[in-house]
């Protein structure tokens, strides 16, 4: 099942971080934040799950199918190690883009991504646009061209929410956000904008991570449009898998 929290064009899968976009006449999945190795780094804790990677290509596929989907666009982070992986890394990457050689794959670079096309042998991009919609990983400032589109989507913060139930109890759930423009701040950084365009954050794909929680009031740790006031983060639309929305 899938439901549109923003734009008919844009359907959230419902409990999954991910999403079918309509675009140019084609129908994208969309996914972000997969840090492929990190369960290789959580084994040096001793917490085993080598299977992580293969399990994330089975959603993908599984999701895929549900909406007969060939195109997937993945906005950064696609391995976990800044710099160059080991081998053992290396043979993730490769595995998990040999499971999808079915579908046609856009990439955007995160900042984790240095040498991944190399790698794996595909084109990583920093900006990707397709008809009125635009995509990037959310570390760096969107280019002049992405300002004049109707949305951004962007991955990056591995967003999630904090819920504190009556008995006291909190955990954290992954969480989307929708940002709506400020205007005053976006005069300031770009000289012409659409003033209607909106930044959706997406939550990581990976099970593994949970994420950073949103709050209206902290940025340091946020794209940065929302540290410099571009989005407007205090009137953020927040929901988690479910759809749900969230109040802050």
């Amino acid at each position: 099942m899938r439901g549109s929290l923003v734009d008919e064009k844009i359907k959230f899968v419902y409990d999954e971080p991910a999403m079918v976009v309509s675009a140019a006449g084609d129908e994208h999945l969309v996914v972000a934040d997969l840090h492929i190795g990190m369960e290789l780094d959580l084994s040096h804790k001793g917490i085993h799950m080598f299977d992580a990677t293969e399990r994330m290509a089975a959603r993908i596929k599984g999701i895929a199918a549900q909406f007969d989907l060939k195109s997937l666009i993945i906005l950064g982070d696609v391995k976990n190690s800044i710099l160059y992986p080991d081998v053992r890394e290396i043979r993730l990457l490769r595995g998990f883009f040999k499971s999808l050689e079915d579908f046609k794959i856009n990439v955007l670079a995160g900042n984790h991504d240095a040498h991944l096309g190399g790698i794996v042998g595909i084109e990583v991009h920093k900006e990707l646009i397709i008809g009125d919609m635009g995509f990037m990983h959310g570390n760096r400032k969107p280019g002049d061209e992405m300002m004049s589109l109707n949305f951004i989507v962007s991955g990056h913060e591995h967003l999630a929410v904090q819920i504190k139930e009556p008995t006291g109890a909190v955990y954290e759930q992954k969480a989307w956000a929708i940002y709506k423009l400020g205007r005053k701040a976006a005069k300031q950084e770009y000289g012409r904008f659409n003033p209607k365009l909106r930044l959706i954050s997406m939550p990581a794909f990976n099970d593994l991570i949970m994420g950073t929680v949103i709050d209206k009031d902290r940025k340091s740790r946020m794209n940065p449009l929302i540290r410099s006031s571009v989005f407007d983060s205090a009137k953020a639309e927040v929901y988690n898998l479910m759809g749900q929305r969230i109040s802050l």
